[in-house]
């Protein structure tokens, strides 16, 4: 039985998403296209692959059992793509992570020797989003983060490199020592990194097992203006060492020991991770180098 890989990247579109609206924005089509290509395959096959629930798509016994064979059938054909492509001594390589890892991690590739042979796309996503997209075969690598207590779950159709694990820093207004702890900031206010973000959690995490209810003075998911309102008084935070290497004038690095750590992790599918080795050890070296930065 031939299988039109057309259709079996509209199944883990919607598989993904949700929608066929959705999946039909992200593709390109227009839902009508998405819908004939997985009504075709289902004819094809001769099984319902979703139930509506709620105004959504979820996968029937029958598209949980064919997920798993799509996604390596969709893996394979575009390992096969590349190596049949024009311009085999050139790697082309889409890089999907948070806005911190982009330039931390990936803008010193771009300056590399690896820049001579490889190409880069980088794309600023969070972690659900990056690896959403890194399933679909949109990105390469997904740059992603863990903490403590809060560890990602593995998934045996991709692999996982550590890149990193620094630790999370209290950060403080000018005007305190570098002596103060947690509980004597109430007064000052507490600004958190985004919203939902995984940083987010971490910092209420934190917090909570301090007994803090905090009071919220802004929520920045730029790091450079985090930093800047806490350097001009406006709050404290909580962030990894990453974040404020090479910027610690004008703050506070508190030597408390919070007691929680990040790793960030260079995911990729398992298919393709062998091909991808030379982008990961840069990868680990670029972060390695970042927290070495001397202070601004």
């Amino acid at each position: 039985m031939d299988f039109d890989t057309a259709r079996l990247r509209a199944f883990l579109q919607v598989a993904e998403r949700g929608t066929v609206a959705a999946a039909a924005a992200k593709m390109g089509y227009t839902a009508p296209a998405v819908s004939q290509q997985i009504g075709k395959l289902e004819q094809q096959l001769g099984v319902n692959l979703f139930d509506r629930v709620g105004g959504r798509l979820r996968l029937s016994t029958a598209g949980e059992n064919l997920l798993p064979l799509a996604r390596q059938m969709v893996d394979l054909t575009g390992l096969v793509e590349n190596a049949g492509s024009a311009d085999n001594n050139r790697q082309h390589v889409v890089v999907a992570g948070f806005a911190s890892s982009i330039r931390a991690l990936v803008l010193p590739m771009l300056r590399s020797r690896l820049s001579k042979t490889v190409t880069f796309e980088a794309h600023e996503a969070e972690d659900e989003v990056a690896l959403r997209d890194l399933r679909l075969g949109h990105v390469d690598i997904a740059i992603i983060q863990e903490y403590d207590g809060a560890l990602v779950s593995r998934s045996d159709r991709l692999s996982y490199t550590n890149l990193l694990t620094d630790r999370l820093r209290l950060l403080a207004p000018p005007c305190y020592p570098t002596s103060v702890r947690i509980d004597q900031l109430d007064d000052c206010g507490w600004l958190v990194n985004g919203a939902g973000t995984r940083c987010e959690e971490a910092t209420q995490h934190v917090l909570a097992s301090a007994g803090i209810t905090p009071r919220i003075t802004g929520r920045v998911a730029d790091n450079a203006t985090l930093l800047a309102l806490v350097a001009a008084g406006h709050g404290a935070t909580i962030a990894p060492e990453l974040v404020i290497a090479g910027r610690r004038a004008g703050l506070t690095v508190a030597r408390a020991d919070l007691k929680t750590r990040r790793t960030i992790l260079g995911v990729t599918r398992s298919a393709s991770t062998p091909a991808l080795q030379p982008v990961l050890k840069h990868l680990e070296l670029a972060a390695a180098s970042s927290l070495k930065r001397p202070s601004a």
